[in-house]
C-alpha cells in the first residue's frame, strides 16, 4: 500500500508517460487538449502522475448505437 501509494505521487516525464501509455507524442498531446489526461507544467516541460495515466485508460469510451440500415 506504501509503495502503491509511492509510485502514484511520482511524476513523470512526456517520455515516460508516452511510454506508460504505449502512445505516440501527438496522442499524448490530443489527450491533454481534450481535456481526457491532466498534465502538469514544471518549467518548459510537461508531467504526469502515474495515478492520471491510470485514470485515462481506465474511463469508459461511450459511444452511440449504430442505427439499424
Amino acid at each position: 500500500m506504501v509503495v502503491q501509494m509511492i509510485q502514484d505521487d511520482t511524476l513523470l516525464t512526456f517520455k515516460e508517460a508516452m511510454d506508460y501509455l504505449r502512445v505516440s507524442r501527438s496522442t499524448l498531446y490530443r489527450l491533454m487538449w481534450s481535456g481526457q489526461l491532466t498534465g502538469h507544467k514544471v518549467g518548459s516541460t510537461w508531467r504526469f502522475y502515474r495515478e492520471d495515466l491510470r485514470a485515462c485508460v481506465g474511463r469508459e469510451v461511450s459511444s452511440t448505437p449504430l442505427a439499424n440500415v
